[in-house]
């Protein structure tokens, strides 16, 4: 059997979190050995699958432990101190802090793994910066894993090919997702049109000031439909200044995080992606799995997930083509049917099944080189 530990700082919320969930609960037991390691504690009985182990680096979150966070970090004590097994492969699942950590491991016997979900060209003020610090991080790892074909280039593009990386998919569960999708939708809200819906961190990543300045473009246009975006951070604030200065609290409603959203999916009509930069999409990948018409963003892994429009309409990186985007997918009826239709299709190449096989055959190689 092969011993796995995957290190994350935690399991709720992001995508990241999401897939790592995912992939560890669909995993073969009887063939490796599973331990998932937060630096923060969460209720891992709600996340994880009987069978999977579970350690935090901390007790708690608060102020004085994000000090010894980044204090042990930055000295290469944290794996020393908190991470006492054996494993014979060890993921870091996250850039920054798990990536941090794992670099100064002291099993020499381990294979070590860095997974990298996003454009670190966009996802850090200063790339160049950010490719001299942590250059030496990378390099203690045998791989670095890239969730799409588009996050591996720039990745490999940032650190001029000196690393070995590697695509994988991230693995999603098709069949929870669409049985998730068939609950009941909560009383909330009502559906009164055409329903445009988002999901995520209300963070600079996602840009949601994007899709709130397009939705009140369109409305001022008399293309009447309600927004939906689920999800929370720090940016809310902004986000709900915004909708009360511009009288759209009749039209927008953003609910909070929702630990089931397939519902909500599948009862919108169109499902829109407004961010700056991505690593591979789990909220598109899911409105795939779904069939739903989709807007996005031209980011990384969309033309991978989409095509050149082809399953979905990708669009500039730029204020004025998304709300372009939106005004053509919200007017056309018969283009949200046929992306819909295209979706349905592309979802078979999404299978649970499909990309499990291809990850699980990834780390017995990984093993056996």
């Amino acid at each position: 059997m092969i011993k796995i530990l995957f290190l994350i700082e935690t399991l709720s919320e992001g995508g990241a979190e999401k897939v790592l969930r995912n992939l560890v609960n669909s995993m073969d037991q009887t063939r490796f050995g599973i331990t998932v390691q937060t630096v923060w504690p969460c209720d891992a009985s709600k996340y994880l699958a009987a069978g999977i182990k579970y350690n935090s680096i901390y007790r708690s979150k608060n102020k004085i432990n994000v000090k010894r966070y980044r204090a042990e970090a930055a000295c290469g004590l944290c794996y020393r101190l908190h991470i006492r097994e054996k494993y014979d492969i060890e993921c870091a699942y996250l850039e920054m802090g798990p990536t941090k950590v794992m670099a100064a491991s002291t099993n020499k016997n381990s294979k070590k793994l860095a997974w990298v979900h996003c454009d670190l060209t966009k996802a850090v003020s200063d790339p160049k910066t950010y490719a001299e610090k942590t250059a030496g991080w990378y390099s203690k790892f045998d791989k670095v894993v890239c969730v799409s074909q588009s996050v591996k280039d720039t990745f490999d593009q940032l650190f001029q090919r000196r690393f070995d990386s590697t695509v994988l998919y991230n693995v999603i569960d098709d069949s929870l997702i669409r049985e998730k999708a068939g609950q009941p939708i909560s009383n909330e809200t009502e559906k009164h049109g055409l329903t445009v819906l988002s999901v995520g961190r209300f963070s600079e990543q996602k840009n949601f000031l994007r899709l709130l300045k397009a939705h009140k473009r369109l409305i001022d246009e008399r293309i009447e439909h309600d927004l939906w975006i689920l999800g929370d951070g720090d940016l809310r604030p902004v986000l709900e200044q915004y909708v009360n200065e511009n009288g759209l609290q009749s039209t927008v409603w953003m609910p909070g995080f929702k630990e089931n959203p397939y519902p909500y999916m599948l009862k919108a009509d169109l499902l829109a992606c407004s961010s700056n930069y991505e690593g591979y999409s789990t909220f598109l990948t899911e409105g795939v799995i779904l069939g739903k018409p989709i807007i996005t963003t031209d980011v990384s892994g969309m033309k991978e997930l989409l095509g050149e429009s082809e399953y979905g309409l990708v669009v500039s990186n730029d204020d004025n083509e998304f709300y372009k985007g939106m005004k053509l997918m919200l007017s056309n009826q018969n283009l949200r049917r046929e992306y819909a239709e295209k979706a349905a299709l592309k979802s078979k190449d999404l299978s649970e099944e499909k990309l499990l096989k291809i990850t699980e055959r990834f780390f017995e190689e990984l093993m056996n080189r």
